[in-house]
């Protein structure tokens, strides 16, 4: 069975999501410029937290999606890793929530499940590409 193909769509979403928000970062940096020095407030930040977040994730999906079936893992350990390593999104989301929330405190649990998700998947990647021999 096929496990990455969810990991490479989502990952290309959340490639042009990501870049989108990028650009609207991009576009309102000159608001936060106040008498000539980079004034970045919390729910700014968090959001470019999310956005920065958001990248790294899209190409670890993309990547967890070409290799997770040439890993020497159970079709249990394939499925795990690719629904873990979708579960990562849920971090960036959290930051994204955060800031636009004014830096709320209520979506920590949030960016922590995700974060969970993300070793975790690391972990079990790890474990089928040192159980296979020969790449």
């Amino acid at each position: 069975m096929e496990y990455g193909r969810g990991n490479i769509i989502a990952g290309g979403i959340v490639i042009f999501i990501a870049a989108i928000g990028g650009f609207a970062l991009g576009f309102t940096v000159e608001n936060i410029f106040k008498d000539g020095f980079y004034a970045l407030t919390l729910p700014r930040m968090l959001v470019k937290a999310g956005h920065s977040h958001g990248m790294p994730m899209a190409f670890y999906n993309l990547i967890i999606g070409v290799m997770v079936d040439r890993l020497a893992l159970t079709e249990k350990g394939k499925k795990y890793l690719s629904m873990l390593a979708l579960g990562a999104f849920i971090m960036p989301l959290g930051l994204l929530l955060r800031g636009l929330t004014g830096g709320s405190m209520t979506f920590i649990p949030v960016v922590m499940i995700g974060a969970i998700c993300f070793l975790a998947s690391a972990a079990i990647m790890l474990k089928g590409a040192i159980a296979r021999k020969p790449f």
